[in-house]
C-alpha cells in the first residue's frame, strides 16, 4: 500500500473516526481540476477524472463509473486499493458501505471539496452519521502539494457573447426574485465565466477563472484574485456595475447576510454553505439553464468553430489513412499530429480536453490517456478510436471518430455498424418538446439492445460556448439526473454511443447536435436535432448491408453536407481525399 494512504489510515485510527473520504473536486464542484486538488490521484494513483476514495482504519476503496473500470483496474493493480465498480451488481454504494462501518459512523473529509448535494445525500442515506471537517490532514501528508497559480482573465465583447453582462445580471436578479430570495451565490466556475462574459485558463482546457459571485437587487460582486485582471478588465467590470473583492472574502461576506440566499447545491461547497444563515437550494441554477440554451450568436459561432475543426480532422484522416503501415506512428504521435493540424487555424486557442487516442485494446478504455508506458504502435490493421476537441475563439468542439487502419475483423465491422445505427437513431429523432435526456437515451440505445449490446457511459453531455466541454443541466443517459432535465431548443449536446470489447477494441461515434424546434401542431411542439459536427465517418469500417434505406439516406445526406461545407476550405489532395471519404453508399 502507498505510504501516503498508510499515513491517512493512521490518522483515521488515531482520530476516532471510521473513514476519510477523498473526492475528485475543487471548492466549486468542478469536474476538471488543477493539480492542487488532485488528492485522490495523489493518494491512490488512479488518474481518471471521476472517482471517490474511502480510506478506513485497515483498507482503501475507490469507487468509479463504467468509463474507468478498465483503466482503474490497470492503475490500481500494484496497490492495495480495492476497486469498487459503481452500478455493478453486488457492488455497494459508498453510502451502503459507510452504513456497515458502525451504527453511528464518523466520517471525515474536507468540507470545502464536498458539495452540499453530496453531504445531504450522505446524511439522508446514513442515519446517525457524524461528519468531521478535516482538510488540513491532506496538507500534512502531501508536503509538496502544488499551489493554485492564477492566470490572466480576459473578456468576450458583447457582440461575441450575444448578450451583455448587464443583461445577464438583470435576468439573474429577476430569477432570484422569482425564487423568493434576496441574493444568489454563484459557485460554478463556468456559470461565472458565462455571467460576466469572462474567460481564463486557471484549469487546463477549461477557459475559466477561480472565482465566486454574489448577486442581489443592488448589484453584483465578483470574488477573484485581483492579479488576474489588467486595467482594461477592471474597467469592464466597473462599467457593468460589478464590485471586485478578494477570492477568500466570500466566506466572510456570506456570514453577514441574513436574507435568503439562492444556491446551487451541486456546485456550492459545504464549508461555504455552513456559513449561510438562510439558504434556498435549487436543483438547477438559473445561470446554468440560461448558459445551456445558446443564443443566435453563440449558435452561429459554434457552427463556425466546427467548420475549422472539420478541416483539421479531414487533414488528419488523410494523413492517417495514407501513411499508416508505411511509416511508424503511435497513439501519442497521432494525437500530437492532430493537435498540429488544429493549431494551423489562427483562431485555435487550446484543446478542449486531453486527446483520447486508443488503438486496438486501448480503444476499449473509454477515457484512455496514452503514456510513454502504454503508447501502442498503430499498425495497418484493426481500429483506432480518437476522441478530441478544441477551443476556438468562437466555440468549443468535441468529436470522436473510429478509424479502420487496415483490415478489420468481421466482429469489428459489425460492431462499428451497429454503433453507427445507434448514432443515426438519435440524430434522426423527433420528439415532444420537454423530452428528458433519459427519454432520448432509450432511442439511441435501441439498435444496440436489439443486438444484445450496450455501453457503460452516457450517450450525450452538454457542451459550452468557448467554455467547458462538459456542461449541464442536460445529459442524455440512463442516470437519474437525465430524468430531471429536458433537452430544449438551443441546447448543444453530444451524440456518442459506443461499444467496447475489453482486451480487443473500442468504437465510439460522436457528433455535437443542436436541439431545434421542428413544428407546432395541435398535438404540441416537436423538436429534432441538427448535427453541427462536419467530419466523415470511416466508410471502410461500415457493413453497408446492415444499414436500412433510411440510415443509408441519412449517412449520404450527412456526407454530402460535409463535402459541400468543408470542401470549400480544402484543395488539391485534401479535397480529393474528402470527396472519396464522403462518397455515396
Amino acid at each position: 500500500m502507498k505510504q501516503d494512504i498508510i499515513k491517512l489510515q493512521k490518522y483515521v485510527q488515531e482520530s476516532g473516526i471510521d473513514a476519510y473520504l477523498v473526492f475528485t473536486s475543487d471548492d466549486h464542484g468542478s469536474e476538471y481540476i488543477v493539480d492542487h486538488f488532485k488528492t485522490r490521484e495523489f493518494l491512490s494513483g488512479f488518474t481518471g477524472s471521476a472517482g471517490t476514495l474511502l480510506v478506513t482504519k485497515d483498507g482503501a476503496y475507490l469507487w468509479t463509473d463504467g468509463r474507468y473500470f478498465i483503466q482503474a483496474a490497470r492503475e490500481l493493480k500494484t496497490t492495495d486499493t480495492t476497486l469498487m465498480k459503481s452500478g455493478e451488481e453486488g457492488v455497494p454504494t459508498i453510502f451502503e458501505f459507510v452504513k456497515k462501518l458502525s451504527n453511528s459512523p464518523r466520517i471525515a473529509f474536507d468540507f470545502a471539496t464536498a458539495t452540499v448535494e453530496f453531504v445531504e445525500a450522505l446524511k439522508k442515506a446514513v442515519k446517525g452519521v457524524e461528519i468531521v471537517d478535516c482538510g488540513e490532514i491532506i496538507d500534512e501528508i502531501w508536503t509538496n502539494r502544488p499551489e493554485v497559480e492564477p492566470t490572466k482573465a480576459w473578456f468576450l465583447s458583447d457582440k461575441a457573447a450575444g448578450e451583455s453582462v448587464k443583461s445577464k445580471i438583470e435576468n439573474l436578479q429577476k430569477d432570484v426574485e422569482k425564487q423568493g430570495c434576496e441574493y444568489a451565490l454563484v459557485s460554478s466556475l463556468d456559470d461565472i465565466a458565462w455571467l460576466f462574459n469572462m474567460r481564463g485558463s486557471d484549469i487546463e482546457y477549461n477557459p475559466v477563472n477561480y472565482a465566486y459571485a454574489i448577486v442581489s437587487k443592488d448589484g453584483a460582486t465578483l470574488f477573484m484574485d485581483e492579479r488576474k485582471l489588467d486595467e482594461k478588465g477592471k474597467k469592464i467590470l466597473e462599467e457593468n456595475g460589478v464590485n471586485l473583492m478578494p477570492y477568500q472574502d466570500v466566506y466572510g461576506v456570506v456570514e453577514q447576510i441574513s436574507d435568503k440566499v439562492l444556491i446551487d447545491k451541486e456546485k456550492t461547497n459545504y464549508a461555504l454553505f455552513s456559513r449561510i444563515a438562510d439558504a434556498k437550494e435549487t436543483d438547477v441554477f438559473p445561470t446554468t439553464v440560461r448558459k445551456a440554451i445558446k443564443n443566435a450568436v453563440e449558435i452561429r459561432n459554434m457552427k463556425k468553430a466546427h467548420v475549422e475543426d472539420g478541416v483539421a480532422m479531414v487533414r488528419f484522416m488523410r494523413y492517417l489513412k495514407e501513411r499508416v503501415g508505411k511509416e511508424e506512428m503511435s497513439e501519442i504521435s497521432l494525437a500530437d499530429k492532430l493537435e498540429m493540424f488544429r493549431r494551423e487555424s489562427k483562431n485555435f486557442l487550446d484543446l478542449s480536453f486531453d486527446t483520447i487516442c486508443g488503438y486496438a485494446s486501448n480503444g476499449a478504455i473509454v477515457h484512455y490517456s496514452a503514456t510513454p508506458e502504454t503508447d501502442k504502435k498503430v499498425e495497418n490493421k484493426g481500429l483506432l478510436l480518437v476522441d478530441s476537441g478544441a477551443q476556438y475563439r468562437y466555440g468549443t468542439t468535441d468529436i470522436t471518430r473510429t478509424f479502420a487502419t487496415g483490415k478489420v475483423s468481421r466482429q469489428e465491422k459489425e460492431a462499428f455498424t451497429i454503433v453507427l445505427k445507434s448514432h443515426i437513431a438519435l440524430a434522426r429523432a423527433v420528439f415532444r418538446k420537454g423530452a428528458t435526456g433519459a427519454n432520448l437515451d432509450m432511442i439511441a440505445r435501441a439498435p444496440m439492445y436489439k443486438c444484445g449490446m450496450d455501453f457503460k457511459h452516457g450517450t450525450g453531455h452538454g457542451v459550452g460556448y468557448l467554455l467547458n466541454v462538459h456542461e449541464g443541466p442536460q445529459n442524455i443517459s440512463p442516470r437519474a439526473s437525465a430524468q430531471k432535465y429536458a433537452v430544449l431548443p438551443g441546447m448543444i449536446t453530444s451524440n456518442e454511443p459506443g461499444f467496447y470489447e475489453e482486451g480487443k477494441f473500442g468504437i465510439r461515434h460522436e457528433n455535437l447536435i443542436l436541439c431545434v424546434e421542428k413544428e407546432k401542431t395541435e398535438y404540441g411542439t416537436f423538436c429534432e436535432f441538427e448535427t453541427i459536427t462536419l467530419v466523415p465517418f470511416d466508410l471502410d469500417a461500415i457493413d453497408v448491408n446492415m444499414l436500412d434505406d433510411g440510415e443509408k439516406e441519412w449517412l449520404n445526406s450527412y456526407h454530402a453536407r460535409v463535402r459541400k461545407v468543408i470542401g470549400k476550405h480544402l484543395d488539391g489532395k485534401d479535397l480529393k481525399f474528402l470527396e472519396k471519404a464522403t462518397r455515396r453508399i
